[in-house]
């Protein structure tokens, strides 16, 4: 099964509509990103922190497969300090470091990433 069918699966089990949450995403701050291997919906996003402190991230709607091929394409993966998800429909954002995990990767086997 392709990940873009396992993501329209998993949206439908998150209550998601899968067709309209993709054409959401068909936008200037979203990204789509498929291949043999990984589907990713995601968006440009800020984390705030406090009234004066605000750092760029990237929130993941919806994704399957290996995220690090999207990291790998990212066009802002320089300067994005966040990557934010949930880990079911309306539940709670979490929040995980970008560069952190472009480090932690990169020291990775092939075989792993």
């Amino acid at each position: 099964m392709t990940p873009q069918k396992q993501a329209a699966l998993l949206a439908a089990e998150l209550g998601m509509d899968f067709t309209k949450t993709l054409l959401e995403h068909l936008d200037d701050s979203s990204y789509i990103y498929s291949s043999p291997t990984c589907f990713i919906l995601a968006v440009d996003a800020v984390r705030e922190f406090g009234d004066d402190c605000q750092q760029e991230a990237i929130f993941v709607t919806l994704a399957v497969g290996n995220v690090q091929e999207f990291m790998e394409v990212d066009p802002r993966k320089e300067t994005r300090r966040w990557m934010g998800f949930c880990r079911e429909d309306g539940g709670e954002i979490f929040w995980l470091d970008y560069q952190r995990m472009r480090r932690l990767v990169a020291k990775l086997p092939l075989s792993q990433k």
